[in-house]
């Protein structure tokens, strides 16, 4: 008699003992809410497979809403992988997604994506999941090759357009003195630089070489070591 009157003793005293997370442990998980949205619009349906506690449950989502799976073997804590396993056509499925386990219904957003190539997947259609063509751009590097072109040519005439400028000033303050005239083009023309400024601005605009241009050709070759 007195044994079976403290039996239930026993069971209180273990109750009150039990811990809240070794009672929240204890319960069932309410599952998992997941959401699904899809880039294609709000036609079709997804599938998911929720595995937690070594067991899995499978749903279906339409686009543009919600389902929850639930599992009577799954707990609060448990550590849940979801795997899509169907998808509407040409999107790319949620796989290896994990999510833990709570005592309410975890919420789960998940977005499928329509197969391009940003977004690729094995379940695509062929074509879509290659990666981009590339172009080249010849447009661009014509223009580049352009303008190289354009700064090499500068660089050589505006040279060649200083020193024509260069000879007329001259030819303008000597121009009643032709042999201080000549004298300045051959001071010029020895100058580091500019005998091939003068050579080339001569064939260019077809216009005879200046007088004393050729006493500094001479200087020139002669002089081996002027720069």
């Amino acid at each position: 008699m007195q044994a079976s009157c403290f039996v239930p003793f026993l069971v209180i005293a273990a109750a009150i003992a039990m811990s809240p997370a070794q009672a929240a442990a204890a319960a069932t998980s309410p599952g998992v809410t997941i959401t699904l949205t899809c880039e294609i619009g709000t036609v079709g349906t997804g599938t998911f497979k929720v595995t937690a506690n070594g067991s899995s449950s499978l749903v279906t989502v339409p686009c543009g809403g919600s389902a929850t799976a639930t599992n009577a073997a799954w707990m609060p804590g448990a550590e849940a992988t979801i795997d899509q396993t169907a998808g509407p056509a040409g999107t790319v499925r949620a796989t290896h997604q994990r999510v833990y386990l709570a005592t309410y219904a975890v919420s789960f957003l998940t977005m499928a994506h329509a197969c391009s190539p940003a977004f690729t997947a094995p379940e695509c259609p062929p074509g879509t999941s290659g990666r981009r063509a590339t172009t080249v751009p010849w447009g661009m590097i014509a223009g580049l090759i352009g303008f190289l072109v354009l700064v090499i040519a500068a660089a050589i005439l505006f040279p060649v357009v200083i020193v024509g400028q260069q000879i007329r000033y001259f030819h303008r303050i000597f121009f009643d003195n032709p042999e201080a005239f000549r004298k300045a083009m051959r001071n010029l023309a020895l100058m580091p630089g500019m005998a091939w400024r003068i050579r080339l601005r001569s064939r260019l605009l077809r216009v005879p070489l200046p007088p004393g241009f050729e006493d500094a050709e001479q200087v020139i070759r002669d002089d081996t070591q002027r720069v």
